[in-house]
């Protein structure tokens, strides 16, 4: 992801990425300038994951859909996503992100 030139969908759903394989994605996404729309959802991600995927978001430039639901995500993962959007221009679905929340 970090120097491809032409995906625009990556769908990972269901892949047991965790916390370590959202961080992976969340560096990745800092600097894609492609990449359209992201499915994360039923991967085990945490707190961790989320915030790094909530900090990836103030940089990124492309991402418009963002699909997270079926993971653990807190609060405080919210709180840094709904910081992030505030400096994001160009994310405009998050998909059932309130719903997964424990």
């Amino acid at each position: 992801l970090k120097s491809n030139k032409s995906l625009r969908t990556l769908n990972l759903g269901r892949n047991s990425l965790s916390d370590n394989g959202a961080s992976a994605i969340a560096e990745a996404l800092k600097v894609n300038e492609t990449l359209t729309e992201l499915s994360l959802y039923v991967n085990g991600i945490t707190e961790e994951g989320g915030r790094t995927i909530a900090d990836s978001l103030k940089g990124n430039k492309s991402l418009r859909t963002l699909d997270l639901r079926g993971n653990r995500l807190s609060d405080n993962v919210a709180s840094a996503i709904a910081e992030a959007l505030k400096v994001n221009e160009t994310l405009t679905e998050l998909r059932r992100l309130r719903q997964d929340l424990l």
